[in-house]
This record gives structure tokens, sequence and C-alpha cells, in this order.
């Protein structure tokens, strides 16, 4: 197949569409070639048999208007020293036609073409025209010149500049390259223009190499991807560049302020602006970061019921307390941002907290059991008259984000204590709450349905308060805030907690197997009784008069079972309670490095143990275990929740930690004692007594 014939542009060198082209022959073209001859120095011989596009037939219209076409003196030209006759080749190439490409130097260079890509050599038609700030950060990275004009893909541009893989990709075509005057003026001004900006700034969220990928983490808490799609939700927004910042140095500054919790000085300094210019960005960032991102990751109306059952909950969940309808399920609790005393006496007076004796707010936060946050409202004030079942009735009755249309008949609330005065308004609406158990008036202990129901209750109900700890990621709301943030307060939270929904993993979506499995097997146990607790109880066996026998474990000689993780965790059903083993251990060893227990005398399988509390000095609570060389059969404590057979207190599980696991491994898991650093006016040295022979009233002159 023969090739295509183009009609190149004499003046632009583009080739031109059959309804753009114009000829350049005949009477009525006269002037125009006049023009071209004359002014632009083209051959005549390609003006006549050339073509021309529609812009630059009008722009030579313009001109000629403007200023009539005179013949130049050819003697003046001759004698002119600074003249270059420019020599116009048939080549198709764009040649700036006001300054000739007379300079060659030394340094590499690659082709142009408006038909293929300069990157990946793919051909058209959705190329776009590669930015000069991308051709000069190409020469600052690579030193190769890339022609003015030169098409790329868009997937190959990061912003302004190249990505780093595509910049990487670009190979050199010549060893020198071709220079006019004005190309070498450009270039030099736009190297003075890059290297006073990087003098001036310290740090630069523009530029795609002067932070790396922890550099942008460490600042923002998210990775540079992630960062690069915050930018991009504001693009749309009306926020503009300004003459001292960029968008994506307006938000860098925000987000490092919201991570590390930074004063407005101290960014002032570290992004070289000043404070009022800091401000404004800072808040530019929050306001358009409100409207334009936070809708879309919070509240009740930016995920459907549907959603949250199908893709946010997790199936350990629905073993427990759903059933065939699958119910909607969501953890509901509040956390606390402390503020400083406000000189309102009012406002003093309802922002303190008299259970955390400091003033506070409290925003309510709802999640999932899969750590998705559904939404959070207020922030509330911090007194009496507004505690979690306040503040439940509060949003339930006002309607807030129209909770009551998203929640149905028979969804699950799982609470903490805190919300029983408002468990009766959630019973009308046919909401059901699942909350830990009470202990009654006079009552020392939980009962074993109690303990092993509100276990159920905490297996789920956990994942509140690691999402309370992930909001305190952003350490600008665990400090203590002045009072002058108050309003701003809301914008925080909600935009940390947007950012944690889209870019942070799942606290935990669980193996539906696994789930599905454990679910079953805590549901069994929380129906079966705790038979060793009646076995104390019958045969007084917490009574003084039960002989006991005092053994150390370095010879401990009764066949405890050897376990390992896994059976741990299958016995105490979660980590919680092995992470304190260690602590536990740590303090029940003596001076001498013995760790006591206390084996029955007529019946060797059963052990016992007194644990110190680690709230209370003055207490210890005794414990019992029944075993077998193979497994352990059962276990008891006298703490609140230690009758219970879904799993155990941290008391029992540091005991078997020990004897079955910790002993036998080589690793060091003593706890260091932070407080030898430390001074202790309890230690008073005893005053040192006198003998009475050293009184002077004794003492008798002779």
């Amino acid at each position: 197949m023969p090739p295509l014939k183009c009609y190149p542009c004499v003046v632009c060198c583009k080739r031109t569409k059959t309804a753009e082209r114009r000829n350049l022959s005949g009477e009525k073209n006269k002037e125009i070639r006049k023009y071209l001859v004359n002014k632009l120095f083209i051959r005549p011989q390609e003006v006549i048999e050339g073509v021309t596009c529609n812009k630059c037939r009008l722009f030579c219209g313009k001109e000629i208007q403007k200023k009539p076409t005179t013949k130049r003196n050819a003697e003046y030209l001759d004698k002119d020293p600074d003249f270059i006759p420019v020599v116009r080749s048939s080549s198709k190439h764009y040649i700036d036609c006001r300054s000739p490409p007379s300079i060659q130097l030394k340094f590499p260079s690659t082709t142009a073409s408006h038909a293929q890509c300069v990157v990946c050599k793919r051909h058209g038609p959705k190329l776009v025209t590669v930015p000069n700030s991308a051709r000069y950060d190409l020469f600052l990275k690579r030193l190769i010149i890339l022609p003015q004009g030169a098409r790329c893909c868009p997937g190959h541009l990061s912003g302004e500049y190249f990505s780093g893989f595509s910049c990487e990709q670009i190979v050199e075509k010549k060893s020198s390259s071709d220079f006019n005057r004005t190309e070498i003026t450009n270039l030099l001004k736009q190297i003075r223009d890059i290297a006073l900006k990087n003098s001036k700034k310290r740090i630069d969220f523009d530029s795609p190499t002067s932070l790396s990928e922890s550099d942008i983490y460490n600042l923002t808490g998210l990775t540079k991807a992630n960062f690069d799609d915050v930018c991009s939700k504001i693009q749309d927004s009306p926020m503009r560049d300004s003459h001292c910042r960029t968008i994506r140095q307006c938000i860098g500054i925000f987000l490092t302020k919201l991570k590390c919790g930074m004063s407005n000085r101290l960014l002032s300094t570290l992004f070289n602006l000043g404070r009022d210019a800091t401000r404004r960005a800072i808040s530019s960032a929050r306001k358009y970061l409100v409207e334009t991102f936070v809708p879309e990751n919070l509240g009740f109306e930016h995920i459907s019921r549907n959603n949250v059952i199908n893709n946010h909950t997790r199936p350990l969940a629905q073993s427990l307390f759903g059933d065939i309808t699958k119910p909607a399920i969501l953890v509901v609790d509040g956390t606390y941002i402390y503020i400083q005393k406000s000189g309102n006496f009012q406002f003093q007076r309802r922002s303190f907290s008299m259970h955390k004796h400091r003033p506070l707010v409290k925003p309510m936060v709802f999640v999932t059991t899969s750590g998705y946050i559904v939404s959070v409202m207020g922030p509330y004030m911090g007194d009496g008259k507004n505690n979690d079942a306040n503040i439940m009735t509060h949003i339930i009755k006002r309607n807030i984000e129209k909770i009551t249309d998203w929640l149905q008949e028979d969804d699950i609330l799982i609470v903490d204590r805190g919300f029983r005065d408002s468990l009766d308004l959630l019973n009308e609406l046919g909401i059901k709450s699942e909350m830990p158990s009470f202990l009654g008036r006079g009552e020392k202990q939980h009962s074993v349905e109690e303990s092993n129901t509100t276990r159920l209750v905490t297996k789920l109900r956990w994942i509140v308060e690691s999402i309370n700890g992930r909001i305190k990621f952003f350490r600008y709301l665990d400090k203590v805030l002045p009072t002058n943030q108050v309003p701003y307060i809301q914008d925080y939270v909600h935009i940390a907690c947007s950012l944690i929904n889209r870019y942070f993993k799942p606290m935990n979506i669980g193996d539906p197997e696994a789930d599905e499995l454990l679910g079953a097997k805590m549901l069994f146990l929380s129906k079966q009784i705790n038979e060793l607790k009646n076995k104390v109880e019958n045969d007084g066996l917490d009574k003084r008069s039960y002989k006991w026998s005092k053994i150390d474990s370095t010879d401990f000689d009764i066949e405890f079972p050897r376990l390992n993780e896994e059976e741990l965790r299958n016995l105490t059903l979660g980590t919680y309670q092995l992470k304190m083993a260690k602590s536990y251990t740590e303090e029940h060893f003596d001076s001498e490095g013995r760790y006591e227990v206390l084996i029955s005398a007529e019946d060797q399988c059963l052990l016992s143990a007194k644990i110190q509390s680690r709230h209370i000095s003055a207490k210890c609570y005794q414990l019992w275990i029944s075993f077998n060389e193979c497994v352990v059969l059962g276990w008891y404590c006298k703490c609140k929740i230690g009758g219970r057979v879904v799993g155990m207190c941290s008391h029992i599980a540091s005991v078997i930690w020990y004897l079955g696991f910790g002993r036998y491994t080589d690793k060091q898991f003593r706890i260091n004692n932070w407080g030898q650093y430390l001074l202790d006016a309890k230690n008073i040295p005893e005053p040192e007594e006198i003998d009475a022979s050293d009184d002077e009233a004794t003492v008798t002159e002779e």
C-alpha cells in the first residue's frame, strides 16, 4: 500500500486536513505569498507549491492589514552583520523562524513527533503536548533535551511532570542538540527560576522528587498515591493556586498539621511561609476538604444499609447476634477531644467532665464490626448532662443524618454500660441493643451466665476503641486544643475519619469459615456452667483448712500440658489476655526469681495461685486451674469476670501461659521497670538511734 501523501502547512509545518487546507497559488493569494517570502523568509518555490492552514492564513491576513509589505533593501541586508539568512528545509518538523537553530551543543536529545508518544512510541490519537516544566525537569534529571511540541500519552504525566518510571523510559536519539538563541535564553531562565524556587522551599509537595514515599507518610500519614488522590478531589473545587502556594502545597500543610499536631508558627518555618499565609492555607484546605472530600466518605447518607451488611460486617458478628435476616450491626461509643479551660465560665462548666476531671468535647462514633466508620456526630458538651445515653436520645429524637430512616427493625447496636438509660427508646423503635452486664448491689462477681454474655459483647465492642485510637493517630486531635479551635473540631474529626475510611486498611474483616466456627464455639460455651467454680464453693477449696503444697515452677514435676500459641488462643478466645500475661508473670516472680504455685494435696491435677491485681496494690485474686497431661480442663478466678467459661480472665491466662508455654521459651519476656530511674518519696531512711551514754545530761564532771 503506497504511503499517504501529507500536506504540511508551510508556516507551522503541521499536517493539514482537507477542510482546513488552503492553496497559495492564484492571483488572489499574491499578497500572502509576498508576506511569506519577505517576512518569514520562506523559499518562493515552497510557497507556490505549498498550502497553509486556516489559522496561519488568518494570521498572515491580519499582519498584512497592519503593515503593508515592502521590499527589503538587499544591499542593507548584506551590510547588516547581525542578519543570518534562514535555510528552509523541506522537512515537516517545525523550526522557529524567528531565530534559526545555529548553535550546536553536546547535549543528547530525543526526537519530537506529533504522531507518536515520546516515551512508549505508541501512535495517537489521544496524545498531549509535553509541558515545558516536564521538558526542563527531564533535562535536570537526565541531561536530555526534549524538543518543544513533543507529544506523550496522558498516563506518563504526573501533574506537570513526567512520572518517575516514564522519565527513565525516554531514550536519547542524538548525541548533540541544535539551539537557537531564544531556546538557550529560556533554558537558562527556567534553570534560574527552579534554583530560586528550591532555595526558598524547605518542604515541597509540588515536586514529585523532593519528598520520598516515607517522607510523605511521616508528614501526612498517607502514601504518595493517596496524597495525590486527595489533591485530585480538590481540583474541581473553587480552590485555586495563589502567589505563595499551590493546591498541593496547601493540602500538604493541612495534613502535616493534622498528622503531626504542629503549631502554625512551626509550620510557617518548615514551609517557609508567613504565619498569615500558613493560617489561610490551613483554613482553605479544611474548608474545601469538608465540602468535597468528606461527603463521599463519611455519614449515614454516603453508604447504604445493604452495603454495610454485605461488605463491612464481620461474619462473627452475624454468628453471635444475627439471624437469617442479617440485620445491620453497628458499634457505638463516644470519644474525647480535650480542650483548654475557657474564660467563659458558663462554657467552662458545660465542657468540664466529672468523669475525666478536665474540659473536653465528645464526638459520638458509629462504626461497623469490621472497623468502617459510618458516621461521627457532634461534638457534644462534656458535662454530666451530655452522657452517652442522653447523646443517643438526642440523636434519635432529632433524627440527625436521618438515622431512624437508615436503621430498620431488628437492627443491632452494640453499646457500653453508659447507654443503659437510652435502651428503652431503642426498644420502642424496634432496635435491639447488646450491652455488658452490671454488677448488682452488694455483688462482687458476675454470675457465670452474665460473664459469658458479657464476653460475647466485648468480643465485638473492642473495635470502636481501636477506631478511637486510630482517630488519635492524627496527633492534632490527641493534643489539648485551644478554645478558639472549638468551632473547627467537627471539621478536623470528619476529615480524619474520612481519610481512615478511604485509605486505611480495615481493622478486622474476618475469615468467614473461621468466624463461623469461632461463633459456634462461643455460643456453645456461653450456655455451659463452670464446674470448677461449683467444686471450689462446695468442697471449700478457698478455705484455709484445705491443704496445699507450695512448689516452685523451676522444680515443677507435675505434668502440666505443654501448649503452643495457637492452642493458647483457642483457650482464651482472644489475644488481649495473652498480651497481659507477660506483665502478670513478671510481677508474680519473687525477688529470688521463683514462680510459686500451690498444688492440691488430694488432687495432683489441681493447682492454685494468687495473682496481684494490676490496679489495686492491696488486692490479690486467687485462682484455680484443673488439668491433665494433655489439656486444661477448667478454671476459676475470684475476680469480677473470673467465673466465665467463654475464654478466661487475664489472671488465669497468665498462669496457663507461663506453665504451658513461657517457661519453655528462650525469649526474654521480662518487662522493664522504669521506676528505677525515678526517685520515690516513700523511701525515707530510719533515724539513727542515739546511745543514752552519749547524752550530755548523763555526763558528770569529776
